[in-house]
Parts: C-alpha cells; structure tokens; sequence
C-alpha cells in the first residue's frame, strides 16, 4: 500500500509544473518547530487536519482526530527520551506545489541527542502532504521513506 500511494504522488508531481511553494514549505518548518517545543496541542490543532494518515516502516496508521495525534505524539516523545532526543533539525526541504492547494514536501532532517550527535540513521526522510484549508496549509498524511528515493518535482 505504502508502495501504491507514493508511487502515485510521484507521478502528481511529474505532470504539474513545480511552483513556489514557500508557505508549504513554512508550514513544515513551524511543524518541526513546534514538534520540538512538544506542542503537541497546536500541533493537533493548527499543523495537521485530522484525519491523518501516516505511513512508513512497517505500517501505517491514522490519527481520527486530534485527540489520537496528541496521544501518539507523546508516545513517541518518551520513545524519543529513551535515544536522549534533543531535537529534529532539517537539511533539506524539497517543495512540489501540485496545485494552488495540494503540495508535497519531501524532507531531510536529522535527530539529535542531548550532546549534539545524530541519532542514527543520520539522515531521515519523510515526504508530508500538504492541503489549503480555509487558507491555511495543514498536514494531511507523512509518508517515511529511503532517502535515496526522494520524489522528484516537475520532471527535475
């Protein structure tokens, strides 16, 4: 399944022109921002729209509503704690703006412990959905995936 749908988001990207996409692009910034505050309400509430559905590794699962994103994301900051997460921090932000209200953006990050080292594997990438509702990009589904397959934008 996991397969199937980014398959299907890389052939989006190769029929519509790449644009812009700089507010795509911030929204994932303020995400990461936020998810290393662990604001978790805003999150919830302002980043994603809920339902969302997130895939990668071994499975997929959704977040029904904004209660269930809150009650998965500290279940991941107490796994987090476990490796002496510190923060996650970008490297590289690719933006495909597929329409003016669906973008992807495919992103490189690192986690890093306490003592400023990467928490293996060094590099991450996750490529997250993008939706304009009411004027406002949400995060509609993140996908996990090798880094050596990032989605290209526009025939790039």
């Amino acid at each position: 399944m996991r397969g199937i749908i980014f398959t299907v988001l890389m052939l989006a990207a190769g029929f519509v022109s790449a644009a812009d996409g700089e507010e795509a692009g911030a929204k994932v910034h303020e995400y990461f921002d936020l998810f290393n505050k662990k604001d978790v309400e805003t999150i919830a509430h302002r980043i994603y729209s809920s339902p969302v559905h997130v895939g990668g590794g071994d499975g997929h699962r959704v977040y029904a509503n904004p209660t269930e994103a809150i009650d998965s994301l500290n279940s991941f900051y107490t796994v987090l704690a476990d490796q002496d997460w510190r923060e996650s921090v970008i490297s590289d932000l690719q933006v495909c703006q597929l329409s003016p209200t669906l973008a992807l953006v495919d992103t490189q990050f690192s986690r890093i412990t306490s003592s400023g080292d990467p928490i293996p594997p060094e590099t991450r990438t996750t490529l997250y959905v993008l939706q304009m509702i009411d004027g406002d990009w949400r995060i509609v589904s993140f996908y996990g995936h090798d880094p050596a397959n990032r989605p290209a934008c526009g025939g790039d």
